[in-house]
């Protein structure tokens, strides 16, 4: 985990990651707030977008606005071991990473869409109920 934390933190000043239930809600906001302001930038520089990729787009963006409940009633009074957080911790790095990415994004490409489409993959993976395997 320490890399994937390291990585994280040294992107998001302040994320505590889940070590303890005060610290879930936070760790949360600052990573769905990083891969949210990407999206708007990229909103900014790369649309309009069409149909398919407008939805998608919106989709992921309100999630990221939001807090997700189904993530909250997951963890918010669970037994946060080491396992648990380590995935939680590796997803986020991946949800960072993959804001990053959308940064480097090309008006007229069709990366967009897939990156989105991870993006949701991601925040679902987030919500599993037991230590978190990413692909």
């Amino acid at each position: 985990m320490s890399d994937d934390l390291d990585y994280v933190r040294a992107r998001l000043p302040g994320y505590e990651a889940y070590a303890e239930e005060d610290a879930l809600h936070d760790s949360d906001m600052r990573v769905r707030a990083f891969v949210g302001e990407r999206l708007t930038s990229a909103g900014a520089r790369l649309g309009p977008f069409d149909g398919a990729v407008q939805k998608a787009y919106d989709d992921v963006l309100f999630r990221c606005m939001f807090t997700d409940q189904v993530f909250v009633k997951n963890f918010e009074h669970a037994a946060l071991d080491a396992p648990l957080v380590n995935g939680l911790v590796r997803a986020d790095r991946r949800l960072v990473e993959l804001g990053e990415s959308i940064d480097a994004l090309q008006p007229g490409t069709s990366d967009l869409l897939a990156s989105l489409e991870r993006i949701a993959e991601q925040l679902d993976y987030r919500r599993a109920p037991e230590p978190i395997v990413t692909p």
